[in-house]
């Protein structure tokens, strides 16, 4: 199992592809960082089918990156506005993806709603860096911040 970051719609989401360059990526374990060379286009937006296991919304794509950068919250931003122009309301989820039935209780939810002239980039990267894990280590925390028109 592990964390996964989505974006969840009413309505349909376009999958964007990894680009096609060779991806520069850089482990220093006495730091305790990764660099992958920062480009704002060095991720993707692929299909998510489980997203109804999370949310009411019926359409989702998973995010697909290293880390989250300024440059990639700004076209993360730029998708969601499109997406808005279809729909009512966008959410982005970080959540922790298993099977209810490995736990004894749900996971705990922490829910944020915004316009999308309120949504920067710093709001992406913290949903992005959301640990699921902090509260008690027992159950996960899911979180999602929903963007409104």
């Amino acid at each position: 199992m592990s964390f996964c970051t989505f974006i969840a719609a009413g309505c349909e989401l376009p999958e964007k592809e990894h680009p096609e360059y060779e991806t520069f990526f850089e482990i220093d374990t006495k730091k305790g960082t990764i660099y992958d060379g920062d480009r704002d286009d060095d991720f993707a937006l692929l299909n998510f089918e489980e997203v109804n296991d999370y949310t009411d919304l019926q359409f989702g794509v998973v995010l697909e990156w290293n880390y989250c950068t300024i440059g990639r919250a700004q076209q993360i931003i730029e998708y969601i506005k499109a997406a808005l122009g279809d729909c009512e309301v966008v959410q982005l989820w970080t959540v922790w993806l298993m099977d209810y039935y490995e736990y004894d209780e749900r996971p705990r939810y922490k829910t944020r709603e915004i316009t999308l002239a309120e949504l920067s980039a710093e709001d992406i990267q913290e949903i992005s860096e959301a640990d699921v894990w902090s509260d008690d280590k027992v159950r996960p925390t899911y979180y999602c911040l929903s963007v409104r028109r």
